[in-house]
């Protein structure tokens, strides 16, 4: 006769205060261990997270509190004030001092003359300050803007992306993405514009090259103005774990595209510029699918991203810094500066040198970032999915609180588990077997004869 063993166990959780039922076997009890040793295993890291969750909400808070979280805060109208007054200003004031003034805001200064194509040229001059100050604004406001009511309630719509944090980050990257492509389009219509397209040589023959059109100066100046925004940015918002190495590559950004356009090696740094731009819009939109949940299309856009990273940020940048260091002092010969001549511009091996050093320094930063995209790479080639390594502390916490989300949506009351077999082997009884599991586990044997 066969031999039914029933355990019927009841626990009650010491954390959540839950009770459930599992009915199994009595060689289910190492199982119970196990299961205890778990609990406590997963009781410790819930403690480690729940320490590391304070450390970062008293960041938060002391970050909350801060003058740089209040002007986050009111970017819109701060920006918005300040372009009203300004264009308010321009048109309604006949006061010549402050019509002066808007006029260099608003406007290219220091015409020089005419092109060929009867196209007004410009040089660089100190009023240009004005101009890039206007446009940090108008960058400020139409960033803070198309995040808040074009790209957060795409994301929700469209997305169904509902995390308030993830609806930030993915706004963030669509407006990198849109800026960047805009910025590389243009860029990219000017090259093909330029003497220097497709011939290096010609980015120092005759320099200094210091006559612009209305295009190409506007071009660099907002390019100027966006990346000291970047770092005004990186400031009013709540600081990321890449934050030096952000504030480094940013800082040194801003030192050679305002030295370049000082000393007129603008023409090395808009190539350097589209190099740069093209990368950034796979990067953008590589993230904008991870926040979206379309992480086959993620993993598809970061190769895209890993390939043009390598072969542009690597590869062309490394040989246009080669080119500049093999060739420029060569090329730019008649300009260097010499007793007795009288030049707009002239260079030094000294000033060579530093933006040399400038554009090693920026390699550097970039080499450290493939060591982190390698990482992520790997992770792909492993099937476990693209995830940024650059990123903040936040995007951790976008996929905790979605996780947290879930989990709370779909939280079960009780746990029940049944295993009921029988054991093929000849007996004259039958044993009920009843553990009931509270603080401690006890067993009772009930033995019946039939």
């Amino acid at each position: 006769m066969a031999t039914s063993t029933k355990v019927k166990t009841k626990r009650r959780s010491s954390r959540s205060g839950e009770s459930f039922k599992i009915n199994t076997t009595t060689s289910s009890y190492d199982n119970l261990k196990e299961s205890a040793n778990n609990d406590s295993s997963n009781t410790d890291n819930n403690i480690d997270a729940a320490a590391a969750a304070a450390i970062e909400e008293s960041h938060d808070e002391k970050y909350h509190g801060s003058l740089w979280a209040k002007i986050e805060r009111n970017q819109i109208p701060l920006s918005r004030n300040l372009m009203v007054l300004l264009y308010s200003l321009h048109f309604l004031s006949s006061n010549p001092k402050i019509t002066n003034f808007t006029h260099k805001s608003l406007h290219l200064q220091n015409q020089v003359g005419f092109n060929s194509e009867g196209n007004p040229i410009y040089d660089i001059h100190l009023d240009d300050i004005y101009f890039v100050t206007n446009w940090v604004i108008t960058v400020t406001f139409l960033r803070s803007f198309l995040m808040k009511y074009c790209f957060g309630p795409f994301a929700a719509k469209f997305c169904h992306i509902y995390s308030r944090k993830a609806k930030i980050r993915f706004a963030e990257q669509s407006w990198s993405c849109v800026y960047y492509s805009i910025s590389f389009v243009y860029g990219v219509y000017l090259y093909f514009e330029a003497p220097y397209f497709n011939n290096l040589d010609q980015i120092y023959i005759n320099w200094p090259n210091f006559l612009m059109d209305a295009k190409f100066k506007s071009y660099y100046l907002i390019s100027i103005a966006f990346w000291l925004q970047q770092i005004f940015v990186l400031h009013v918002e709540k600081p990321r774990k890449d934050h030096y190495q952000m504030f480094s590559h940013h800082i040194i950004t801003c030192c050679l595209i305002i030295g370049s356009y000082y000393y007129y090696y603008f023409r090395i740094g808009h190539l350097i510029l589209m190099i740069m731009d093209s990368v950034d819009i796979c990067l953008a939109a590589a993230k904008m699918l991870k926040y979206a949940g379309r992480l086959v299309a993620c993993d598809v856009m970061f190769v895209v991203f890993l390939v043009s990273w390598i072969g542009l940020r690597h590869g062309a940048y490394n040989y246009i810094f080669y080119h500049a260091w093999h060739k420029a002092m060569h090329l730019m010969q008649d300009g260097q500066c010499m007793d007795g001549i009288d030049s707009k511009r002239c260079w030094t091996p000294t000033v060579i040198n530093t933006f040399l050093g400038l554009l090693g320094g920026l390699q550097i930063i970039t080499c450290i970032w493939m060591y982190l995209i390698s990482k992520v790479a790997y992770k792909v080639i492993i099937g476990v999915g693209a995830e940024d390594v650059r990123s903040d502390e936040d995007d951790t916490d976008v996929e905790m609180e979605e996780e947290e989300e879930e989990k709370t949506e779909g939280k079960e009351e009780k746990v029940v588990e049944e295993v009921t077999y029988s054991v093929g082997a000849e007996a004259n009884g039958k044993s009920d077997i009843v553990i009931d599991v509270e603080s401690e586990v006890s067993t009772t044997f009930e033995e019946r004869d039939e």
